[in-house]
């Protein structure tokens, strides 16, 4: 009977000669799985424009079912793109196959294809139609679907859809496609064809999108995570002027990219810290540029850098980042590149900065050079001379990044091997120095604007020989180099038996030069001789400022080896993950010199020499080192369990052993020879003692996901964290175990997804506390130059994040996103007594801060952007609005709040050249983001005058920007 069966299926379905139906019976062999379980295998790909053969050909890998079917029938030389993951075959039959007019039949153990076409039903009405985005574009790809039937169809590569043989009655039509959000129409079949067009709305939130970080992909609006996703689309619309600049686009963090290219500020739900990246995670492509927890040197924002090879940016928020990432209880961001695709594609784009003479290139091509081969390579060179000139060329280099990926025969999986080489100076903008006037404005002082002018040297070089005899030339106009370049390899491999093995590979090596000044006081001049450094005179009148700067210069090394190696499997609805991961982090900071130096109060200002015409005005102030290996070994397993089609719970848990092993300087030695913390660091290195430390530390975290239907789901998520010391907390001369406690981080949230019509909205409430945090305070001396009072806090955050999409019409889009949140310190205590130097200077004293809120935080950030498409031409606009926040944690100035508005204008010179002109603080805005970081914390503002000068740094002010691409 199976036979007849067999005959019979094949003669309706090919419609061939005999030839052609004997060369299709040659494809039958025995299999691997029985008829009745055929369907129920699971299946993930991933295809762009590949021809559907090849689909086929993934298909019998992955499961070893054997398909027949005649080429010619089911035109198998055609070409469609999809992605699905964990899929079910009979799924993937329904709402892939089917559109394309090729139904299926089980045979014994194989699979008939047949052109549907060809079989004569009752039904003849046909429902068609043409699908378009909101722009008016054509879109092909997507899945039409009848509700409760199933008639499916995909549109063609005009847009074109058809359901053939639809019987009368009431329906509902569906239509999806990645990055839209998804409709539906009520459909009334009667006895006459039917014409529908459908408009799908851009999802601008993604909230169908599959986010692949945490290695499970999934839809957004399936997880039980805060996730936001910035698009290549995106990255190019916002324009962003460094990398920390695009972290924006992110609720939850409240950014400072106000050191222009150089080290930028991001504080994550609230949590304490002086600067840098201490909670915040970044990725790239999966695996961390550098180790979480550390301030501006060394500065994540260093090591990778946004550019064309950008594919797209993921950023975790909460919970979930912990078990991700260690010693990340905040955020995590991750920087995915294009790995390739069945078509070539490409892009070069030249952006000229027109106020402040840049000039940069950028390029990415991809491809495929054989079947199972792709590649990409980009990467970009800019010059530029700052958005306030230093009098130098500010910023100056780039980068090359690649990657080829080979896949398997079998299609169960692919080797990637990738590289990158960075070789980039950048000018770190730091404070300069305004007149108070308890508004928060920085004005002029001396006719200096800290606004609009650099205060930095203009006499940059110097050489210094070292009590050892070695002499060591530094020039300020270096800045921050950072030459970088590592190489490594991604295995993925899909097993007979269902496990995904991922293994991920990296070795890099860094180094990193910082050769910078920073003002630290500003004082009248009364009297005294004062000369520059080619010996000529410099004149000072009576009340005229002299700045008081360190230079520090210093030489960074770094090497790391990451190797993370996940198994994942899908058991009935439980989907498994099991991993293990290393990464060596080995530094070799030294010499790291500290100088003390006098300059002027104005733009471009000359270095002085005090008392005397020679020398080069450089005093030596301290040396300093680190120098030590971390080697973290981790551990993790998440399973994530779907309990019914509306219900989805996941649990992870992570736990990570740090070992420690450096070299702790001294600058003095006791009667017995040992060394004595207790002398204050000077020029000379009397010697390092050894040491070694390790740390366990876990996180965990369990997920809850309520999916009500495809428009909205709820989630809520519980979390206990942690943060963990890092190689420069043990590397203080001063170090003392007692003082080293864990630091529990606890976090919970709640959060709706909606994306239904014209509207999207992601929105969360969350409570975040951490508790014995490391918190350090930078004091100017005299003596020591820059030096650091260590002390612990404990903070709490309410907070709520959100993003909203709506499109009022259909060339009009409307962007919300924001944060609200209300952080203060539980517990903040700060003594003079851990460190000498400041000791000697300051006196006995301890400094509290509980009950405050957390410096430099805004109660709100938020943001609009209003995007107008009018044929050729789009326009975009946004204004940022950043509430108010405290210099320090006294709370003792609050400066007042802002808004940063953008705006631009592109034209499509054709389908694949674009031209792109743009305004960055449109409104010239002139405020302060901080104010003395070394000094706010002990300063009564209710006794300073006003004029009196005083510390700050501003936002950049307005920048105008151009730029043509070319993309293919």
């Amino acid at each position: 009977m199976k036979k007849k069966q067999l005959v019979a299926l094949m003669l309706i379905a090919m419609k061939v000669t005999a030839v052609q139906l004997a060369f299709a019976i040659l494809f039958i062999s025995s299999v691997h799985a029985t008829a009745q379980g055929m369907l129920d295998k699971t299946i993930s790909i991933n295809a762009e424009k590949k021809e559907l053969k090849k689909i086929i050909a993934d298909i019998q890998g992955q499961t070893g079912i054997r398909f027949i079917f005649s080429a010619t029938a089911i035109q198998s030389e055609r070409t469609i793109s999809l992605s699905v993951k964990d899929q079910k075959l009979g799924t993937f039959l329904q709402q892939i196959f089917l559109p394309l007019h090729i139904g299926y039949k089980v045979v014994n153990d194989q699979l008939l294809l047949y052109n549907t076409d060809n079989v004569q039903l009752d039904r003849e009405v046909s429902i068609s139609g043409t699908v378009k985005s909101n722009k008016g574009e054509l879109l092909p790809g997507v899945t039409i679907q009848l509700r409760n039937t199933g008639s499916s169809a995909l549109t063609d590569a005009e847009g074109r859809f058809e359901l053939k043989r639809v019987a009368p009655g009431n329906y509902t039509l569906a239509a999806s496609y990645i990055g839209y959000i998804s409709k539906e129409l009520p459909v009334v079949v009667g006895d006459v064809p039917l014409n529908i067009n459908v408009e799908l709305t851009e999802d601008v939130l993604q909230l169908q999108g599959v986010v692949v970080t945490g290695g499970n992909p999934k839809k957004k609006i399936e997880s039980s995570v805060a996730i936001t996703t910035v698009s290549n689309k995106d990255i190019e619309a916002r324009a962003p002027l460094n990398s920390t600049d695009l972290l924006k686009a992110i609720p939850g963090l409240t950014v400072e990219s106000t050191g222009g290219d150089g080290p930028g500020n991001v504080w994550v739900r609230g949590f304490p810290q002086q600067g840098g990246y201490i909670f915040l995670g970044i990725m790239e492509d999966g695996l961390p540029v550098i180790p979480t927890g550390y301030n501006s040197v060394p500065s994540a924002d260093q090591y990778y850098k946004t550019d064309l090879t950008v594919k797209n940016v993921e950023a975790i928020r909460g919970g979930n980042a912990a078990i991700l990432m260690a010693n990340t209880p905040g955020a995590v961001v991750n920087n995915l590149s294009y790995t390739g695709a069945d078509h070539a594609y490409g892009k070069v784009k030249l952006t000229s900065g027109l106020s402040q003479d840049l000039y940069r290139a950028d390029a990415n091509v991809g491809g495929r050079i054989s079947e199972n081969v792709k590649y990409n390579v980009g990467g970009f060179f800019r010059t530029d001379k700052g958005i306030v000139s230093p009098g130098y060329t500010a910023n100056q280099g780039g980068q090359i990044k690649g990657n080829m990926t080979f896949g398997f025969k079998n299609k169960k999986g692919f080797v990637r091997v990738y590289g990158k080489y960075l070789n980039d100076k950048v000018q770190w903008m730091l404070p300069g120095y305004y007149s108070y006037d308890g508004s928060g404005k920085p004005r002029a002082v001396d006719g200096y604007d800290l606004f609009s002018q650099s205060l930095a040297t203009i006499d940059t070089k110097w050489s210094y020989t070292d009590p050892s005899g070695k002499t060591h030339n530094y020039d300020l106009s270096d800045g921050i180099h950072t030459k970088l370049g590592y190489g490594g390899f991604q295995f993925n491999y899909m097993t007979d038996n269902g496990w995904q093995i991922n293994n991920n590979f990296r070795y890099q090596t860094a180094k990193t030069n910082y050769t910078v000044g920073i003002p630290i006081g500003a004082s009248a001049y009364s009297s005294g001789n004062y000369y520059y450094t080619d010996g000529t005179a410099a004149a000072f009148k009576t009340g005229e400022n002299i700045v008081t700067a360190v230079a520090l210069a210093q030489n960074n090394q770094d090497k790391q080896i990451i190797d993370y190696l996940d198994f994942r499997k899908k058991i009935n609805n439980h989907q498994l993950t099991l991993g293990t991961g290393i990464y060596q982090y080995n530094v070799n900071n030294s010499p790291n010199n500290t100088f003390l130096f006098f300059q002027e109060l104005k733009e471009h200002p000359r270095r002085l020499l005090a008392g005397s015409a020679t020398g080069n005005g450089m005093i030596p102030l301290s040396t300093t080192t680190v120098i030590g290996n971390t080697r973290t070994l981790s551990a993790y397993v998440s399973d994530e369990i779907t309990l019914n089609e509306k219900w989805r719970l996941d649990v992870g848990f992570r736990a990570d052993n740090d070992h420690i092993t450096g070299k702790r300087p001294y600058y003095g030695v006791k009667a017995d020879g040992s060394g004595d913390p207790s002398v204050a660091a000077t020029t000379t290195i009397a010697g390092y003692t050894d040491y070694t430390e390790n740390n366990t530390n876990w996180a965990a975290s369990v997920g809850l996901n309520y999916k009500i239907n495809e428009a909205i789901a709820m989630f809520g998520r519980a979390t206990k964290a942690y943060n963990s010391p890092n190689i420069t907390d043990y590397n203080a001369t001063t170090f003392d175990p007692t003082t080293i406690k864990k630091r529990p981080v606890y976090l919970g949230e709640l959060g709706v997804k909606y994306a239904q019509g014209s509207v999207s909205l992601f929105a969360s409430a969350s409570y975040s506390a951490i508790k014995n945090v490391s918190l350090t305070i930078a004091v100017p001396t005299t003596t020591a130059g820059l030096q650091n009072i260590l002390a612990f806090g404990s903070t709490r955050t309410y907070s709520a994040e959100f993003e909203l999409s709506y499109r009022p019409v259909k060339q009009l889009g409307l962007r919300l996103t924001g944060t609200l949140q209300d952080s203060k310190y539980t517990d903040y205590n700060a003594s003079t007594k851990t460190n000498p130097s400041v000791l000697a200077e300051m006196g006995d004293t301890t400094y509290s801060f509980t009950g405050k809120r957390t410096e430099r935080v805004p109660v709100l950030n938020t943001e609009l952007s209003a995007t107008y498409d009018l044929k050729r031409f789009n326009i975009n606009l946004s204004a940022n609005y950043i509430g108010s926040r405290f210099t320090s944690p006294s709370d003792s100035y609050k400066l007042p709040a802002y808004v940063v508005m953008r705006g631009g204008i592109g034209y499509d010179i054709t389908k694949k050249i674009a031209l792109k002109g743009w305004v960055d603080n449109l409104l010239n805005s002139k405020v302060l983001t901080e104010g003395d970081v070394r000094g706010d914390q002990f300063r009564n503002f209710s006794t300073v005058t006003k004029g009196t000068v005083m510390a700050g740094r501003t936002i950049l002010p307005r920048s105008f920007w151009a730029s043509v691409s070319y993309e293919f």
